[in-house]
Order: C-alpha cells, then sequence, then structure tokens
C-alpha cells in the first residue's frame, strides 16, 4: 500500500493508493487423451453385434508443444472522499509462445482440422474503472461504476513457414491469424469493384461478381480481410440501488471498432426474409452504380442488364454468398 509507506499523502481528499506491479509465466497442456489421435467405439459399428473402433475426425500435430503466456502487469488503486470516489487502472502486455490452435485441414486429409501450435501472439491493453457512491443515507445506497477496457493481440509469427492460417473457414467467409495483423481476424468473398468503387456484375447474367469468383492474377481475388473480431474498447456501466434489504441493479456495454459474422442475417437472406430481398418487390433489377468490364481493366456504366432470378434464387445463391 503506497499510502502505508507514504504516511504523508493520505488525508482528508485522498484514503489510499496502492501500486502494484507483477510477472507471471504459466503455461497449458493438453489434456493426457489428447496429446494423440484416439480411436472411439460407436455403438453398433459396423453391426450391431460386432465391435467396432473409428478414428477422431481431427489430427494433432506431433511435435505440439506447451502453451507458454509471460504476463507483465502494473495496476493503480486509488480511494478519495471516505471512499466514495475510487480509481482502479491497469495496465498489462501479455507475449503467447506456441499458441494451441485447431487449423483447417484440406479435404484430402480426411480430417477437419490439426491441433497444432501457433507461433507467436503478443497481447497488451488497458483497464481503467471510475467507481461512485452518489447517494449514501442509513437505509439507501446508490453506487455507480464506470469500466472502460481496450486489448488489442498482435500475431508477431504464425511458424511453418506460413504467414496466416485458417482457424475456421467455410470458403467464403472465416476467422485467421495472420502474421503482422490484429488477432483474430476475419475475411470473407467481397464485391469485385472498379477503381471508384462501383461494383462489377457478370455481363452473362447481370449479378454482382464476388472476388471468390475472380482468378490468382487479380489482386482482388480470393477473401478480404475485413477486420478483427475484438472491439477497439468496451465501455461498461454499472447501476446499483439499495434500500434496506432490497436491491435493484443494471448493467449495460457498449463496444465498437470489430466486424462479426452475422449468421441470423444469412438465415433471413436464404429464406428470402431479409429486407433486402423484398426491397425491389422480389423482381429482377439493375444492381445500382455497377460497371461492366468490357475488357482487362476497363469499365462501362451498366444502364439496362438486370440481375438474375430476382424472385429468391438471386438472394439465396448470389446475394448471400458475398459477405
Amino acid at each position: 500500500m503506497l499510502t502505508d509507506a507514504i504516511p504523508e499523502l493520505k488525508g482528508d481528499i485522498l484514503n489510499y493508493a496502492k501500486l502494484t506491479a507483477s510477472n507471471s509465466t504459466v503455461y497449458n497442456d493438453l489434456a493426457a487423451e489428447r496429446i494423440i489421435e484416439s480411436f472411439t467405439a460407436p455403438l453398433g459399428f459396423p453391426f450391431t453385434s460386432a465391435n467396432g473402433f473409428e478414428q477422431q475426425d481431427g489430427f494433432i500435430d506431433g511435435a505440439i508443444k506447451k502453451e507458454k503466456l509471460n504476463t507483465t502487469e502494473v495496476g493503480l488503486n486509488l480511494g478519495f472522499f471516505n471512499n466514495r470516489l475510487t480509481l482502479d487502472g491497469s495496465y498489462y502486455k501479455t507475449k503467447i509462445t506456441d499458441n494451441i490452435v485447431n487449423i483447417t485441414a484440406p479435404l484430402s486429409s480426411g480430417g477437419n482440422g490439426l491441433l497444432t501450435n501457433l507461433g507467436e501472439l503478443t497481447s497488451d491493453g488497458i483497464e481503467i474503472t471510475l467507481g461512485a457512491t452518489v447517494l449514501k443515507t442509513d437505509d439507501l445506497t446508490w453506487d455507480v461504476n464506470i469500466n472502460y477496457t481496450s486489448n488489442k493481440t498482435i500475431v508477431n509469427e504464425v511458424g511453418g513457414g506460413l504467414t496466416q492460417v485458417a482457424l475456421a473457414s467455410t470458403g467464403e467467409f472465416g476467422v485467421f491469424a495472420v502474421e503482422g495483423k490484429q488477432f483474430p481476424s476475419i475475411q470473407a468473398s467481397a464485391y469485385y469493384r472498379d477503381p471508384n468503387g462501383n461494383v462489377v456484375i457478370d455481363p452473362s447474367n447481370g449479378n454482382p461478381i464476388s472476388t471468390t469468383q475472380l482468378s490468382g492474377d487479380n489482386e482482388q481475388s480470393g477473401l478480404k480481410d475485413l477486420g478483427s473480431s475484438l472491439p477497439d474498447y468496451i465501455i461498461g456501466f454499472n447501476s446499483s440501488v439499495n434500500y434496506k434489504n432490497f436491491r435493484l441493479a443494471a448493467t449495460l456495454d457498449y463496444r465498437t471498432g470489430h466486424v462479426y459474422y452475422a449468421q441470423g442475417s444469412d438465415r433471413m437472406e436464404f429464406t428470402g426474409r431479409s429486407q433486402e430481398s423484398v426491397s425491389a418487390n422480389r423482381q429482377d433489377f439493375i444492381w445500382p452504380n455497377s460497371v461492366i468490364e468490357t475488357s482487362p481493366g476497363v469499365f462501362v456504366e451498366n444502364t439496362n442488364l438486370p440481375i438474375t432470378n430476382g424472385r429468391q434464387d438471386f438472394w439465396t445463391n448470389t446475394y448471400n454468398e458475398i459477405k
């Protein structure tokens, strides 16, 4: 306690001050039964009266290591006005080596994933909490707390000579670890656009072209990095009112600066129940501000070529597949 070490700091305004610092290293290991692939004995396989065994779907890296986490943290705790006002703050930095993750595996492997180590990640963040007792009587107390949290994790190294790996992917969207970028990042198919940002359509059917439809020599081909799924910051608010033996509490939080996959919207597009799918009265329409690529790098405005099968097929199989 800082105010115990330096009593002169303590008074009517500052009641206590506490300064902390720590450094720790911990390891995460796999459970004993997960260090190698195992077999299971499903009921009735291959026949009701015969025993049979099948190997698990996923693979385990034979050279997998323990996950190492080293964390350094400093904190400051202050109390003012008979502890009616408190301020707690901390900063931490964590280095994760050999992070244990499950990455996707090619279909040709016969498995659905590989449990392995992911090079190195560095995470740092700050957390600040301001608490106040707004009202205090013999029977009634009103407490309010506001919390601010910000955390960022960067992939320093993927390992294995790779610059990125997919932790989960459908081919149209997925979660990735990308060297030099925030973790985890979301990548998805996107609209192919001209230099002015206009959506390029397929001249054979009038539908927008996805970046996953482009050939590898096009710089826009493949999945597009949309950003991290972790928010830039989170603001939390807690309030509680205590009257004798009764307590009423409320909490809320606000977060921003991140991206996410809205599965509910995906399902609504698939079933034709979204607002977008009825915007054209379920009729074919010309995609707004669209262009046609007449030759490589040459684009002209699309003025008369509508999308195809706007009643449902377009929303289910084209619009829904571009994230």
